[in-house]
């Protein structure tokens, strides 16, 4: 009877541990190898001890799986960022400030622990002493300039593992990252600024990356910009390649994966409008005073005329110490050289007024139109060679001639006439005589040939007169509309410029 009860005894034995080896996961054959048969008994750090035992588990190996046709299947990291502030966006340096929690999401099915404690429902938490103890991936920002996980003792790091072999990796990272800006349109521009994750050492083979199908990138509800509004994102999954030229990923030749989401900023144009804008236009409508000062009034016109443009060149000069030095021109550039060249042409005509206001000579004018005015102001009539007058005075020459004969020994005396101007009456009148040695008289006929030639080389009449000073205030009050006129259609091409392309 006992024999018979052993025997009964070690079969019911056996029958429960090859029931408990088909319900649960094939224990490593190693006797040092702990058992997580009793799961539900381990406390936290006694499970993860266990699962991340060396005979179990190997940090170095990345979770890769093998499919049924023996191709291996690469671990699938998601990705999903919440930024907290966005700050620092330096035009000077190219470069901004984010700040934010970053996750990472994959599979290892090493760390699965629903079949050893299935009464364990929550994930296993841990800091930096899980982290360490697992495989995770290098993730890196390609266009870093500097970063950091922040936290004050201890890095804000949490790794959550969960009951079907879930990691979650989550941090608080800040980084200072660069932005290349194109500020062709400053500063009404629209600036992109990318944050790139890439894998550093495990190419697309045997790691990619993904965004998390919802919420990928996220912003806090209080997130605020100072220069910029933000009008939203774009996520982008793309693949870096790296080479013996490029070399972005050391010595390590192969496709690697990446994601990158781009921020998309549009600058805040009220600040430069009231403190660069609306002074500006206030500095060209001051030079434009010296339209209602006299030309005479030199020290005045010289001192508005110079003060305005110095002051202009300052203003401009604060704003763009802000910009970095591009080749290309910007918007505020275009700004900068048309009003410098309202500026300088106030100056300029205030020196062709002045020049006239000291003529002499009065202007005879035809009629007193614009384009009788600009043309003789520009070319006087006295600089100008009269050839009636040199015709006229070989005409008379040569009625002579033909009345006294061609001797050489003859003499002539022509005398011209000065104008006579009466009050409401310009006449001009020109008589020529001619005294022959050794004649005493003029023949009826030869006296009808030169008042014909004198009649037909008559000058035509001038009607009007311009004195220098009425010259100078004529130009003075047309530039009182011209300069204003030219500016605002400036303005208007201007700002259709800007918010139309």
């Amino acid at each position: 009877l006992m024999s018979s009860f052993l025997l009964h005894s070690l079969a019911d034995e056996a029958a429960t541990e090859s029931d408990i080896a088909t319900d649960s996961p094939a224990e490593p054959s190693d006797i040092n190898c702990p058992s997580l048969l009793d799961g539900n008994s381990l406390s936290q750090t006694e499970l993860i001890t266990r699962l991340t035992d060396s005979c179990r588990y190997d940090r170095m190996e990345a979770p890769i799986s093998v499919n049924r046709d023996g191709e291996i299947e690469p671990v699938a990291v998601y990705a999903r960022f919440y930024i907290n502030a966005l700050k620092d966006l330096d035009s000077s340096d190219l470069q901004f400030l984010l700040q934010g929690l970053l996750q990472l999401r994959y599979f290892d099915s090493r760390l699965a622990f629903a079949s050893y404690a299935p009464s364990r429902q929550q994930p296993v938490v841990g800091e930096s002493a899980l982290r360490e103890k697992l495989w995770v991936p290098h993730i890196f920002l390609s266009n870093e300039q500097s970063s950091n996980i922040l936290g004050t003792d201890e890095k804000d790091l949490l790794t959550s593992i969960y009951p079907d072999g879930t990691v979650l990796i989550s941090f608080r990272v800040q980084a200072t990252l660069y932005c290349w800006m194109n500020f062709q349109k400053f500063p009404f521009d629209q600036q992109n600024c990318t944050t790139i994750l890439e894998s550093w050492m495990y190419n697309t083979s045997m790691l990619q990356l993904h965004w998390e199908p919802n919420n990928s990138v996220s912003f806090h509800s209080q997130l605020q910009l100072t220069e910029y509004d933000l009008d939203g994102y774009v996520c982008n999954e793309s693949v870096t390649v790296s080479d013996e030229l490029s070399m972005s990923h050391g010595a390590l030749v192969g496709n690697y994966s990446a994601l990158s989401f781009s921020v998309l900023l549009s600058r805040e144009v009220g600040y430069y409008i009231i403190e660069y804008f609306v002074p500006s236009m206030m500095i060209v409508a001051i030079s434009w005073v010296s339209f209602w000062l006299q030309a005479d009034q030199t020290p005045a016109r010289s001192m508005l005329g110079c003060s305005t443009l110095l002051s202009f060149i300052t203003l401009s000069l604060s704003q763009e110490n802000n910009l970095s030095k591009v080749s290309y021109v910007t918007m505020s550039e275009v700004w900068f050289l048309v009003c410098t060249f309202f500026i300088f042409g106030s100056l300029m005509e205030f020196a062709f007024v002045n020049t006239i206001w000291r003529r002499n000579n009065n202007l005879e004018l035809k009629k007193r139109t614009t384009k009788y005015i600009v043309r003789n102001t520009f070319v006087p009539k006295q600089m100008r060679r009269n050839p009636r007058s040199f015709n006229r005075s070989q005409s008379t020459m040569s009625g002579c001639n033909k009345v006294c004969g061609s001797s050489p020994n003859n003499t002539v005396i022509t005398i011209e006439t000065p104008i006579i101007i009466g009050a409401d009456l310009l006449s001009r009148e020109n008589s020529a005589s001619s005294l022959e040695d050794g004649s005493s008289s003029l023949s009826s006929s030869s006296t009808a040939q030169l008042t014909d030639a004198q009649q037909a080389e008559k000058p035509p009449q001038t009607f009007a007169t311009m004195t220098p000073k009425e010259v100078s205030l004529w130009i003075d009050r047309k530039m009182r509309f011209v300069f204003p006129l030219a500016f605002i259609v400036f303005n208007a091409l201007f700002w259709s410029l800007v918010y139309c392309l």
